[in-house]
C-alpha cells in the first residue's frame, strides 16, 4: 500500500469518527427543557424552589454527556406537547408514555423507565376494581393522560372525573369526591408514602401495563425533524445505561 493510500485511510477513518462530534457541535449550548412538575417523584418542586426528581436526574446526566446545558420550565400537562409542538422548547420529559397517538405528534428517544399504573382507594371500602365493581362509581384522573383513555376504553360504565394535575386528583379522593385515583404506580405509592391521609388509602388491585394503552415506557419527546438531538439523546441514555449511572439514579428514587 502507498503512503498516499495510507494517508487517505488515515483520513477516512478521522472522518468518520468525527462525525457524531461534528453533528452534535450544531445543538444549542443549553436546551429548553419542559415538564409538568407536580408527579413526584419523576419531577417536583423543591422546598428550595427548584425543579427536581427522577426524570430532571435523567435529564441533566444526558445533557453532561452531550456538553450541553439544561433550563427547565414547568407548565401545566395539557400545554407540553403543543409548546413542544411550537418550538417554544427543545425537549419535553414528564413520565410521558410511548404510545402510537403521541409519536405521530413528537419524536421518542427510546424507553428509559417502564411504567405501570394502579388504583388507589379508601382502605375501609374494600373496593373491587372490576367492570362490574366500579360500574356507576367515580375514578379521578389526570387530565389527558394514558390513565384517563384506559379508563375510557376499559371501563365504559365508570364515571371519570379528570383533573389538570394528579396531586388534584388525591385531594379529592382524600375529600371524598371520587371513589378511588388512577394514576403512575410510582406517583401513588409516593404519595401513600408521603401524605399525611395516606394511613387511610391503599393500593387496589394489581398495576397495568396494557401496552394498548400505555405504550411502550416513558420516552423523552423531542419535536418532530430534530434528528441530531434525538440521536445524541439516544447515544447519551445508552452510555449512562452501559456505566452505572442510570441504575445510581434509579436507586436514588425507587
Amino acid at each position: 500500500m502507498s503512503k498516499l493510500s495510507c494517508r487517505g485511510l488515515f483520513f477516512c477513518i478521522l472522518t468518520i469518527c468525527m462525525i457524531p462530534l461534528q453533528a452534535w457541535a450544531t445543538l444549542p449550548q443549553t436546551l429548553r427543557v419542559v415538564t409538568e412538575a407536580t408527579y413526584p417523584p419523576f419531577e417536583f418542586i423543591s422546598a428550595e424552589g427548584s425543579i427536581q426528581g427522577f426524570d430532571i436526574d435523567i435529564v441533566n446526566a444526558l445533557c453532561k454527556h452531550i456538553k450541553v446545558s439544561c433550563m427547565f420550565s414547568n407548565q401545566p400537562w395539557d400545554s407540553l406537547i403543543p409548546s413542544l409542538q411550537l418550538g417554544k422548547f427543545d425537549v419535553l420529559v414528564g413520565g410521558i408514555n410511548i404510545t402510537e397517538t403521541r409519536k405521530k405528534q413528537v419524536d421518542f428517544t427510546e424507553p428509559y423507565y417502564m411504567n405501570t399504573d394502579s388504583f388507589v382507594a379508601p382502605k375501609n371500602k374494600a373496593l373491587d376494581v372490576s367492570r362490574a365493581g366500579l360500574q356507576g362509581k367515580t375514578v379521578g384522573v389526570q387530565r389527558s393522560t394514558t390513565a384517563q383513555y384506559f379508563l375510557q376504553g376499559e371501563y365504559p360504565q365508570t364515571k371519570i372525573k379528570t383533573y389538570l394535575s394528579q396531586q388534584d386528583a388525591f385531594l379529592d379522593l382524600v375529600l371524598g369526591r371520587v371513589d378511588a385515583v388512577l394514576g403512575d404506580t410510582p406517583v401513588v405509592m409516593k404519595w401513600l408514602k408521603e401524605s399525611h391521609s395516606s394511613p387511610k388509602y391503599v393500593v387496589v388491585g394489581q398495576p397495568m401495563n396494557s401496552a394498548q394503552y400505555f405504550g411502550m415506557g416513558y420516552g423523552i419527546a423531542l419535536k418532530k425533524g430534530n434528528a441530531e438531538l434525538l440521536a445524541a439523546f439516544s447515544k447519551a441514555l445508552a452510555e449512562i445505561k452501559a456505566n452505572g449511572e442510570y441504575e445510581k439514579i434509579v436507586k436514588k428514587y425507587f
